[in-house]
């Protein structure tokens, strides 16, 4: 018999609807009934329809061994090995839905792409196992595998369905899946402002600019420092904290001005540049908003420029644009 994810959703729908149609029709034909004192039942003996725990458990350490077996035959790249492990009718359908028939033909789809990659290797994570009938099992899991040692690692999710064939547990049917990408890690998604760590200075007749930029030791975060004079103005200093944020998934700044205001900063890239769209108060308590950018020039080269700036409602002077210089580290003493 072959199995599908349709035919074994039919048969668990019939099952319930005849449970359910014949507990209606048993309530119809008796006559109410008188109240009783309870009566504590009898644990029943386990069945053939109603397999004990024991039965159950060796049963899905059965089905575990098999996923190990296939690990360990597809990483072999043994085609044979991998089809013995299907029933003679079985069916596999890949994430593109092209449906395989047959435990010969799963075992030449499996010679074939051993062929072309000849070092694919793959490990499987088994998220659940459930009995549907004693004979019937569905697992569900995720493969992470690579068609070539130095490329990029395919995720993808599955669900096998395993029938219970003389005594020994069988694959019916597979079906793959493209797994939802996983969201980066807030180190990952930094990673794209990793140009910024060190130390930066910009010194010219009228301001100095300096910076310096290191991660955390969570390694969550972007930790960045800055003294600004500009020529006929007060310094401003202060500390700014990238990470990601939590909620949206957007990188964001928190920065903290040493006359004690504040704001907050969404990141977004558009080409080489980084542009911050901030809002705050400042040390005045006066509301403030800007548009910074952040420009990646080179290794050793960044710029920074700020406009569209506001504050208490009024409109402020731009920030001419800044070429800012990595600094030499400083000879070891």
């Amino acid at each position: 018999m072959r199995f599908s994810l349709r035919t074994v959703a039919a048969i668990v729908a019939a099952a319930a609807l005849f449970v359910a149609s014949a507990g209606v029709a048993e309530a119809q034909d008796k006559p109410p009934a008188t109240k009783k004192p309870p009566v504590k039942e009898k644990k029943k003996p386990a069945t053939a329809d109603t397999p004990s725990s024991e039965a159950k458990g060796a049963d899905e350490a059965a089905i575990r061994q098999g996923a190990e077996a296939f690990v360990t035959a597809y990483n072999a790249h043994d085609a044979e090995a991998v089809s013995e492990l299907y029933a003679l009718k079985a069916e596999f359908t890949d994430e593109a839905g092209n449906l395989i028939k047959g435990r010969k033909a799963i075992e030449q789809d499996f010679g074939q792409m051993f062929t072309e990659h000849p070092q694919t290797a793959i490990e499987v994570a088994i998220d659940s196992i459930r009995f549907l009938t004693p004979n019937i099992a569905i697992e569900e899991g995720t493969v992470h595998g690579r068609p070539e040692p130095d490329e990029g690692e395919n995720v993808s999710s599955y669900i096998a369905i395993h029938v219970k064939v003389e005594g020994r547990w069988l694959i019916a049917s597979v079906r793959d899946f493209e797994a939802e990408p996983e969201a980066p890690t807030a180190n990952e998604q930094l990673q794209e402002l990793a140009w910024m760590v060190g130390d930066w200075i910009d010194e010219s007749s009228d301001s100095v600019v300096k910076s310096s930029c290191r991660w955390d030791d969570s390694g969550n975060y972007l930790l960045h420092e800055f003294v600004l004079h500009l020529a006929g103005g007060a310094a401003s200093s202060g500390s700014m904290r990238i990470g990601k944020d939590p909620l949206s998934g957007q990188i964001k700044s928190w920065t903290f001005d040493a006359d004690s205001g504040y704001s907050e900063g969404l990141w977004t890239k558009a080409g080489d540049e980084w542009v911050v769209k901030a809002h705050g108060v400042n040390g005045e308590g006066k509301v403030t908003s800007s548009t910074n950018v952040y420009r990646f020039v080179d290794e050793d080269t960044m710029t920074w420029r700020s406009y569209d700036r506001v504050v208490d409602g009024e409109p402020a002077a731009d920030v001419a644009e800044f070429v800012v210089k990595r600094q030499a580290p400083l000879p070891e003493e």
